[in-house]
């Protein structure tokens, strides 16, 4: 482990491991704990400190826009940033949950991949606003997530329908909405789940209308993030033949113009307007050569 890693106090190391290890939270929920993180460390913490906790947190999940973009701000302000950052993602997410509900018409049949905190918001705030409508949700391997979603919803009283993922380009032709949220939003396209793309293609091959929605927290350049880790084959197949070879991704790009918008706190975007927006994210150098691993945090 690194010299700079190893100033830091000892609960926050434990904390900062758990969230590295953490594949099943949503950016919500690691934003929160995150800035717990820095709410650990006192008002005499050197600031060489403070910039090797962001360094080291964005690390900890190096996909992840909304950790990158906070730890940026703490690195350009105090670890005071960290707090206020977290409740003005928090607000964003809320306001475009409910840009998106707006998107639901009456009766709809509404497909979602994966899970998002914000996307199941919004189907929160239409079931509030008294709309009838019904979810087909992916079960999203290897971790399932569409499972946890389709709990959540059952809990608000909106029907949902759990399909396995390589159904969903059929499922298209049965709905009359796609959202899902994002794990990033670069210049060029749209990160989040894998099987987005698939899902996005059978969309504007149907003609049904698809958003990725999301705080412009999960806006960032292109360069500032990490080439994917590589995630346990067990969780694809456990016990495989050695000589079988097995690739687990959790992510992949998927092109903003197959978007009909990006819903955002704002406004929903179009493909250019998004593009624009991620463009004009400008992040520390230490925290992109960290990221892209050109040079060693000492």
């Amino acid at each position: 482990m690194s010299e700079r890693r190893n100033k830091l106090p000892d609960r926050v190391q434990r904390a900062l491991e758990e969230i590295a290890s953490d594949d099943l939270s949503g950016a919500a929920e690691i934003l929160r704990r995150a800035a717990d993180l820095f709410a650990m460390l006192d008002s005499q913490t050197p600031q060489e400190t403070i910039d090797s906790l962001s360094i080291a947190l964005a690390l900890a999940q190096p996909r992840m826009s909304p950790l990158i973009r906070l730890a940026n701000e703490v690195m350009k302000s105090s670890h005071d940033a960290a707090a206020r950052f977290v409740e003005e993602a928090a607000r964003g997410a809320g306001a475009a949950a409910k840009h998106a509900a707006n998107l639901i018409d009456e009766d709809a049949r509404v497909l979602t991949h994966s899970r998002s905190s914000t996307v199941i918001e919004a189907f929160a705030q239409a079931r509030r606003a008294g709309k009838s409508f019904s979810i087909v949700a992916t079960e999203s391997r290897p971790m399932f997530e569409g499972r946890t979603l389709a709990e959540a919803l059952i809990k608000q009283d909106v029907p949902v329908t759990v399909i396995i993922d390589a159904a969903a380009a059929v499922a298209i032709e049965e709905v009359d909405l796609v959202l899902v949220g994002a794990d990033a939003i670069t210049p060029v396209s749209v990160i989040n789940k894998v099987g987005t793309r698939m899902i996005a293609l059978a969309a504007r091959d149907k003609g049904v209308r698809v958003f990725s929605v999301c705080d412009t927290s999960k806006f960032i350049c292109e360069d500032c993030l990490a080439p994917e880790r590589e995630h346990p084959a067990a969780e694809l197949w456990p016990d495989a033949p050695a000589e079988v070879c097995i690739t687990n991704n959790y992510f992949e790009s998927t092109p903003l113009a197959l978007f009909t918008g990006i819903v955002t706190e704002h406004a929903i975007l179009s493909s250019n307007q998004a593009a624009q927006r991620a463009d004009e994210v400008s992040i520390d150098g230490r925290l992109v050569e960290a990221l892209r691993g050109e040079c060693e945090i000492k």
